[in-house]
């Protein structure tokens, strides 16, 4: 795909951050799958500049404006306009960036989720409710009576002036010093400022990625900054960006219980912040007291920063825990977007073709097609015990040769084996053969998390139909396949030839388009946790349409490390 990258262009602003934020994210530094362009968005020109980007005719938009009404960048009403537009993108919202923290503090409280800390307890912490980076947070933020409160209230009103000021003129205030004088210096109401208990503990991140209907909370972090005695612990703006400030994963083995809550506080936060619909997720700071409780502090809205690693803000989580690191992520990222909008190929389509041939599939596939024995192989090869999904099962049969191929066992297999395609006609021929205890009609991509809440799930097959997915379905698919498969994983990747399409073409059968997924499966590479133990190279089938020879490349993965299932936490969202 060519894929625009939308950045806030400092240029010509007044941004305090402009001196320490001197890089921007930048996605095709960690991926070359896509080609990645970016474009520098400005505040006053966003309209005339979003017009120009969209008539170059991207295949998709990642959107990084980031800026608020307080700020003198490019951000709200841009991503207001982009989104008019409809092109398909996914990244930062207006919606999101028009929402201060103390409205997802109230909304955390109505909801009840994730917990977050009170307003009247001292000590307390002041600081902007709109902005990031820590902007305006010192020593003197945090308030131990009502003397310091009121010294940090009049200090913080006084700094704020410029963007109220700003936030009047892009309201259309008729008269912006009166909306700056009318805020009380001395109030701890005022909607652009927090005033909330401070908790004394540790700073952790939790990054989560949005995933079809459900969200990944990868594996948590916790914030080393300099030593500096005879202070409390928080960050400030300046330390924010010191050079031994810096995010370390850590270990589940050594806290379980932290880091569950950490992941499964980060998850409320992301649902009660609606933050599925950018299709991108959400980094979640979060405190720990030494008790061990835990408080949604702030939630922003990227959970990935495509930065150097210099810089002291790399994607750890995303490296460490998210199967495909960064290629993935940015395919999760479009695939969201077309999943829910479901434009990428006329599936009906494909269904009814399948349907038109399930009577006769069976003995189809034993004239054109090498795929039995290739199933007959893996099932003789390698333990299934436990719960097996068969994506794309057809008419069922590695359900047939699971059953018949255990040579050298002295005792029945157990666990039962469920189906899914996509082609009702293919399912009530599975259902007939007898062999799955159940089949439904269900897209590949999806099916998994939609099972996934109803039972442990311990081996995933799919054979001779990953080519139907596009290059982000076919990643989105693979880590759905690594984050919940408990034992093992094996995929067919069939070597579709340019021939073949350009045949299907010539037939008008271009719904039928099909992907060689077999380099983005290289390039997806091994999982922390897997091992690749198989990967065998054979003649697959011959296409009864277009006459033309496809190879198979069948790959067996298992995981060889049981902790980490844990690395990753899956939910969904109804």
């Amino acid at each position: 795909m060519r894929i625009c990258v939308l950045q806030s262009s400092y240029e010509g602003s007044e941004s305090s951050l402009q001196e320490v934020d001197t890089n921007f994210p930048n996605p095709g530094a960690f991926t070359s799958q896509h080609s990645f362009e970016n474009r520098f968005i400005h505040k006053n020109t966003a309209k005339q500049e979003i017009d120009a980007v969209i008539a170059e005719q991207f295949d998709f938009y990642i959107n990084f404006l980031w800026g608020t009404l307080d700020d003198d960048v490019a951000g709200i009403q841009a991503s207001r306009y982009l989104e008019s537009s409809g092109v398909p993108s996914a990244g930062l919202r207006s919606w999101e960036r028009s929402r201060s923290k103390n409205d997802f503090y109230e909304s955390a409280s109505r909801r009840g989720a994730p917990p977050v800390p009170g307003k009247e307890k001292f000590p307390l912490f002041v600081k902007p409710a709109n902005g990031c980076a820590s902007q305006m947070i010192d020593d003197q933020s945090l308030c131990h009576d009502e003397v310091e409160l009121q010294k940090a209230l009049r200090r913080i009103n006084g700094r704020l002036r410029d963007s109220r000021w700003r936030r009047a003129k892009v309201l259309g205030k008729e008269d912006p010093q009166a909306y700056v004088d009318s805020y009380d210096p001395d109030s701890r109401s005022s909607d652009d400022i927090v005033v909330q208990e401070y908790i004394d503990g540790r700073d952790y991140l939790v990054s989560v990625i949005a995933f079809g209907e459900s969200a990944l909370a990868l594996q948590p972090c916790v914030v080393k900054i300099r030593d500096t005695p005879n202070r409390a612990n928080f960050l400030t703006f300046d330390m924010k960006f010191d050079d031994q400030t810096r995010f370390e994963v850590i270990s589940r083995q050594d806290n379980p219980t932290l880091y569950d809550r950490l992941q499964e506080v980060a998850l409320e936060a992301f649902e009660t912040g609606g933050f599925r619909h950018s299709y991108m997720g959400c980094d979640v700071d979060m405190r720990v007291r030494s008790n061990g409780e835990v408080f949604a502090i702030e939630v922003n809205p990227q959970p990935a920063c495509f930065l150097p690693d210099e810089t002291g803000f790399a994607d750890a989580p995303i490296t460490e825990s998210l199967p495909g690191g960064h290629m993935a992520v940015v395919n999760i990222f479009v695939a969201n977007y077309f999943l829910q909008n479901d434009t990428l190929r006329e599936w009906s389509k494909v269904a009814k073709v399948y349907d038109e041939m399930a009577t006769d599939y069976d003995e189809t596939v034993r004239t054109v097609s090498q795929i039995d024995d290739i199933m007959r192989k893996v099932t003789r090869n390698f333990d299934f015990e436990g719960t097996v999904i068969d994506l794309a099962c057809g008419t069922g049969g590695f359900g047939r040769l699971l059953a018949e191929c255990q040579p050298g066992r002295h005792r029945h297999r157990e666990g039962p084996v469920v189906g899914f395609d996509l082609s009702p006609g293919m399912v009530d021929s599975c259902r007939t053969m007898g062999f799955y205890n159940e089949v439904y009609v269900s897209r590949m991509q999806t099916c998994l998390l939609e099972y996934v809440t109803h039972t442990k799930i311990d081996h995933i097959v799919c054979f001779s139909a990953i080519h139907f997915l596009s290059p982000e379905e076919f990643a989105f698919l693979l880590v759905s396949c690594f984050v919940i498969a408990q034992k093992s994983i094996t995929i067919g990747v069939d070597e579709i030839p340019h021939v073949y399409n350009e045949n299907l073409h010539k037939r008008g059968s271009s719904f039928m388009h099909s992907f060689n997924h077999l380099q983005n499966m290289e390039a997806f590479g091994k999982p922390r946790g897997w091992t690749l133990v198989s990967r065998q190279r054979q003649f697959g089938w011959n296409s009864p349409a277009t006459k033309d020879d496809v190879y198979t490349t069948t790959f067996r993965f298992e995981r060889v490390d049981p902790q980490s299932i844990h690395y990753v936490r899956l939910a969904r969202f109804e």
